[in-house]
This record gives C-alpha cells, sequence and structure tokens, in this order.
C-alpha cells in the first residue's frame, strides 16, 4: 500500500484492437546487406531461424526484421504465409546471391533481391482480368475499415463463377479502388501509376481522372459488354518464357496474348484447347 500507484494502461484505440483481433494471410520478411555475401549470410541465419518458429511468431519475425534495416545497398524481400515457406522462400534467395544473382522478382511477386542506387521511387500497377479469385478483400478488409467499405458498397456476388469477366472485372477493380484506400491512410504515395488492361481504369482513378463511384461503374459495364459481345473462350497465365509457352501450344487454336514478363506469359483460346494447355504444362513442371 505504501507504493506509488502504478500508472494506468491506455486502453487500445478500435483500430489497434482490430488488428490484433484479425487473422493475417502473410508477412512481408525484409532484410539487407552491405555486400551479396553479407546478405547470403543473413538470408541463410534467418532462413534457419524461421524453420524453427510457430505460426503466430512469423508476424514477430517480420516486425524484428523490419526494425533491424541499416539501410544497406543490397534488399532482398520475401512474402511468406508460414515457417516452412518463409524458410523456403529466404533459401531460394540465398541460392541465388551463391549463383552471383543480385537482381530477382519471382513469377508470383514473393520474392525479391535487388540493389539500391539512390533514392527510390514509388510506382502503383494495377492488375488486369486473371488477378484473384476472391471478392471479400481478404485480411485486406478484415484489418481496415477504409477496404472493407468499399467492398460492401461493391456488393460483390460471393458464388458463381469468380473469374467470368462480368464478374472478374468489377471484383478486381473493386480490389484496387480498396488497395489504394488502405495506401493513402499508411500515407504511401507513388510517382506514377499503369495498369495492365482493365488496370488502365484503376489508374486512371488513382491520377483522380476517375472518382470511386465512375471506376466501378466502368468496370461493371466494362467486364458485361465483354461477357455478352465476346467470342467464348479463356486465357491462362504460365510461368515461363515465351518460347517455352510456344511450344505448349503447338497444335492448339492458342495464341499468345500477353507478354508479363521475361518468366510469365498469357496465352487464350477456346476453353478446351487452354485446359489441354494446363495439362501440358503441368506434366512440363511449368506453373
Amino acid at each position: 500500500l505504501d507504493e506509488p500507484a502504478g500508472r494506468r494502461r491506455t486502453a487500445p484505440s478500435r483500430r489497434s484492437a482490430t488488428l490484433a483481433n484479425a487473422s493475417q494471410d502473410c508477412e512481408l520478411l525484409v532484410l539487407d546487406g552491405e555486400s551479396p555475401k553479407a546478405l547470403r549470410a543473413r538470408l541463410t541465419e534467418v532462413a534457419a531461424f524461421a524453420a524453427q518458429v510457430s505460426y503466430g511468431q512469423v508476424a514477430d519475425l517480420a516486425a524484428t526484421l523490419q526494425r533491424e534495416l541499416r539501410a544497406l545497398p543490397y534488399r532482398a524481400a520475401v512474402v511468406v504465409s508460414s515457417p516452412e515457406d518463409a524458410e523456403r522462400r529466404l533459401t531460394h534467395l540465398a541460392g541465388l546471391l551463391e549463383t552471383g544473382e543480385t537482381s530477382y522478382t519471382a513469377a508470383d511477386g514473393r520474392g525479391f533481391l535487388g540493389r539500391a542506387d539512390g533514392r527510390a521511387r514509388i510506382g502503383f500497377l494495377f492488375p488486369g482480368q486473371g488477378s484473384g479469385h476472391g471478392a471479400g478483400g481478404g485480411a485486406l478488409s478484415r484489418r481496415f475499415p477504409e477496404a472493407a467499405e468499399v467492398f460492401a458498397r461493391a456488393a460483390l456476388p460471393t458464388t458463381g463463377d469468380m473469374v467470368a469477366t462480368d464478374v472478374a472485372q468489377p471484383r478486381i477493380a473493386t480490389g484496387s479502388a480498396a488497395g489504394l484506400r488502405v495506401l493513402d491512410t499508411l500515407r504511401l504515395e507513388a510517382s506514377v501509376a499503369v495498369g495492365h488492361s482493365l488496370g488502365e481504369l484503376s489508374a486512371l482513378h488513382w491520377a483522380q481522372a476517375l472518382d470511386e463511384e465512375t471506376l466501378l461503374e466502368a468496370a461493371r459495364v466494362r467486364g458485361r459488354a465483354m461477357a455478352q459481345h465476346g467470342d467464348p473462350g479463356t486465357m491462362a497465365s504460365l510461368a515461363t518464357a515465351p518460347e517455352r509457352a510456344e511450344e505448349l501450344l503447338a497444335g492448339l487454336d492458342a495464341v499468345i496474348s500477353g507478354y508479363n514478363g521475361p518468366e510469365q506469359t498469357v496465352v487464350a483460346g477456346s476453353p478446351a484447347d487452354i485446359e489441354e494447355v494446363g495439362r501440358r504444362a503441368e506434366r512440363a513442371g511449368v506453373a
């Protein structure tokens, strides 16, 4: 009774409570090093540690690594969903550095190696049709009311063919609008924005040429028009170079319809032919 009363803890804000109680799909692990050798050693060290942590400790690891960044020139980053995933992706980057590779971006966007040359600028790349398949916003909506509001207002369908053009296009545009709301909340600003096909509408929204309501309505109209007037067909994204994709298309009524990157090629054709491309790709070990 003679001891001074301890300072009362301040109750967490509603946002803090929401973030603490919401599950998260993945974590971002970031590391840096003075040289490729130093970064490789750091990646190897963290990979070994990640293999021993629990699922819940991956978030603690992400926070610790972020605090330990020293603005060193060689950088690495991975987006992981489990301790096993973290170990695998970190080990993969360490292996690339071992071979002398210092610049790399994974086909799925969840692994990165690079070297900082001066002050960096941020650019936003908005996706086109073919991105994702969920309509609820996932962790973004669970953790950020700003995103949940966008998805709630869009009233997207939650059943049926989620990749059908008239469903996918408003779904993807809604995700982009929600993502921008969150980025604004986090005060992350870009110097430039571009978009893949449908994503051009989202880029125009970022540039304030379209407001959010107009963006979502334009995506609905665009998707509906393409579904009603387009010939039956479908697309698939292959994690391979165009030359390899051409081999997988041999003898089929299908074509390369997009070059998304050196190791990501989009093909299009009739549903039956694209299904056959998928089977060939699976046999060839192409994702």
